[in-house]
């Protein structure tokens, strides 16, 4: 009996493959987050998310035990997400400012490509679910956070003015949200991004259009002497 030659120094070539209940899986995430967008919470029954991906109710249930599992979820994966990208260019060797721009156009990008996301967290139905709540604070202080990083970079290399951190991050936050959720606008999400990164920067930057703050705290003075 002839036997197989081994090959030394080679391996088998890995096969990777997308099994068929990780998709359909995916494709529940997928389809429900239409659903909530569209709807309020309360208003999407398990019944609807089974006739939409096509299934009997009992499949959904092989996968979530429950709606909130599976709302819980849509948000959780789109926030580890974003998150993920956040931290990656958190982690290069940008300057603060460099770094919040680009922070910026990555918030802005990531939410115009998942409307429904931003259009479920936009409803802001944490007081439907415990979980909910306690999950979207865990997000809003942990982007709080990322917010607090930069500035502390950019106050410690001189890119930003002495601020109020904790304040001046709250101030960020908030500006980014209601423009995510509140402002209509036909330009780009690169173009929004520049837009708020130039309403933050005259705030905090200590170096605008050639001046230092010791210059603009010489203008002050001078300003109020005229004044007097």
């Amino acid at each position: 009996m002839v036997r197989p030659k081994r090959i030394i120094g080679k391996k088998a070539p890995h096969i990777t493959y997308r099994s068929k209940s990780a998709t359909r899986k995916e494709e529940i995430i997928k389809i429900t987050a239409q659903l909530f967008s569209e709807k309020s919470y309360h208003d999407v029954t398990m019944d609807e998310i089974a006739e939409k991906v096509g299934v009997a109710k009992g499949t959904i249930y092989l996968y979530f035990e429950s709606k909130e599992e599976l709302y819980l979820k849509i948000l959780e994966d789109r926030h580890e997400a974003i998150e993920s990208l956040l931290e990656k260019e958190i982690a290069k060797s940008d300057s603060a400012p460099q770094k919040l721009r680009k922070i910026l156009r990555i918030i802005f990008k990531f939410y115009r490509q998942n409307l429904d996301v931003l259009r479920i967290l936009s409803r802001d139905e944490t007081h439907l679910i415990r979980e909910h709540f306690e999950f979207t604070e865990h997000w809003r202080l942990r982007r709080i956070k990322l917010y607090e990083k930069i500035l502390e970079k950019g106050v410690k290399e001189g890119s930003f003015l002495p601020t109020n951190i904790k304040l001046t991050s709250q101030i960020i936050f908030g500006l980014v949200r209601s423009v995510m959720f509140f402002y209509e606008t036909d330009k780009s999400a690169e173009e929004t991004a520049e837009e708020v990164f130039s309403v933050i920067a005259r705030g905090i930057l200590a170096n605008q259009n050639g001046k230092n703050k010791k210059d603009r705290d010489v203008e002050s003075k001078s300003h109020e002497v005229n004044l007097g």
